[in-house]
């Protein structure tokens, strides 16, 4: 009679576990494939952070979509073919991040971030980068605090000409900003007030 109670009380306890990990498999996938634009139309920080690339919402989702199996099926049949595509997905992502993603990505990291003049949750932020032999700068402003901080492109640059390539770029006021490359050229880009928005994409 005990082992009887145990199953029946484990095994809606395991299936609700399954359905959870589902769930979760689920929202990361749906996040993989419109977690990228969702976040470029809104401009909100904490998703321009979160789905700059797609492999770890995958990676993620194939994690837990292979975690639902055991709990909900009782097939060996099917949890080894459920397991072996997410092994060989998982496989796929830790080749293409050690491998091809350090080829085709810039890999960026930020060298400068600073304050726009006279206080405020604004910040001018420069990213350095390449492409191959190119040097790359992505430079951006941030305006706000918290999740409703916005996240707003400025330019991208590419070392490949003195054109292109980024020699200085800074503060003119709060909501102005001077870009200079080093052929001399000098761009003021001009923010909106009130969210940081640059008035054009260079």
């Amino acid at each position: 009679m005990t082992i009887s109670a145990n199953i029946r009380t484990d095994r809606p306890r395991n299936s609700v576990l399954g359905r959870a990990l589902l769930a979760g498999a689920v929202a990361a996938g749906v996040g993989c494939l419109v977690g990228p634009a969702v976040a470029e139309a809104t401009s909100l920080l904490v998703l321009t952070s979160a789905f700059e690339y797609r492999w770890p919402s995958f990676l993620m989702a194939v994690v837990l979509l292979a975690a639902a199996v055991r709990p909900l099926t009782d097939r060996p049949a099917v949890r080894r073919r459920v397991l072996a595509v997410c092994a060989a997905a998982v496989i796929g992502v830790v080749w293409f991040r050690m491998v091809a993603f350090p080829v085709i990505s810039p890999d960026w990291r930020e060298t400068d971030r600073t304050a726009a003049p006279g206080g405020g949750d604004r910040y001018l932020v420069v990213e350095e980068g390449s492409a191959m032999i190119d040097p790359l700068w992505r430079v951006s402003v941030v305006d706000g605090w918290g999740v409703t901080a916005r996240q707003w492109p400025v330019g991208l640059f590419d070392g490949d000409t003195a054109a292109g390539a980024l020699r200085k770029v800074a503060w003119s006021g709060p909501d102005a900003l001077v870009v200079t490359t080093w052929d001399g050229e000098v761009t003021t880009v001009r923010l909106d007030p009130g969210n940081g928005k640059p008035e054009r994409e260079l």
